[in-house]
């Protein structure tokens, strides 16, 4: 058993996985709707990363339908440091972990638990209070077997949606916006990432947004109210 033990030891320490791929970055809006796709960071198949328009910590929206301060986000372990340092981390719950507010700034490692990946985030805003629509931002490290344009292609999105004015890409490879009302009428267009709609009538409109990486528009839709 002792050298079964000493042959498998090798194979469990190299089955972990550390992505260290481009950084993307994630945001959430106040109130936007945390079961939308929109609205949550689908790192893996297992694993949807949001939080609750009430406020509280992040949830995992593939299993878990709010937040749990002792379990949530179920199926990840987190850990103040970095990737190149994993030897020396102590990893518990998020929550265990630190209140959300005092890790906003500070570099953290996530432990994605069952497909056994590691990824460096870094939480960069968190609204807080009850009232306050659960906003959040973090950058993190991609897969580095996918290429960026496949990763930014899934997360490209116009926030806030709904808006009353002002909507952005989540992007910086977004370098023109074309806003159209549903009868494929152009209304505004921007060689910006962002775009007014402070000027139109409530509605739906369709967002044509322009990936200068790979040369070609993608669409969205937003609500203006």
């Amino acid at each position: 058993m002792k050298y079964i033990l000493l042959l498998l030891t090798p194979l469990l320490c190299f089955s972990q996985t550390v992505w260290d791929g481009s950084p993307l970055t994630f945001t959430k809006q106040n109130f936007d709707n945390p079961s939308l796709e929109s609205s949550q960071d689908r790192i893996t198949g297992l694993v949807w990363l949001t939080r609750g328009n009430n406020g509280g910590q992040l949830y995992n929206a593939k299993t878990e339908s709010n937040s749990s301060k002792s379990n949530s986000p179920i199926d990840t372990r987190w850990a103040f440091g970095t990737t190149s340092s994993l030897g020396s981390l102590t990893f518990s719950t998020f929550r265990g972990t630190s209140k959300p507010k005092n890790a906003v700034g500070r570099d953290m490692v996530l432990h994605l638990v069952t497909e056994d990946i590691y990824i460096d985030i870094k939480i960069t805003s968190w609204t807080s209070g009850s009232n306050s629509g659960g906003g959040f931002t973090y950058t993190r490290s991609s897969n580095p077997n996918l290429s960026i344009e496949g990763v930014q292609f899934k997360d490209i999105f116009v926030y806030p949606n709904p808006t009353s004015g002002v909507v952005q890409a989540n992007q910086d490879i977004i370098t023109k916006i074309h806003v159209y009302d549903l009868t494929g009428k152009q209304l505004m267009k921007t060689n910006t990432s962002s775009v007014d709609l402070g000027s139109v009538k409530n509605g739906m409109y369709l967002v044509r947004l322009y990936r200068k990486d790979n040369n070609e528009w993608v669409t969205r839709r937003v609500v203006k109210q």
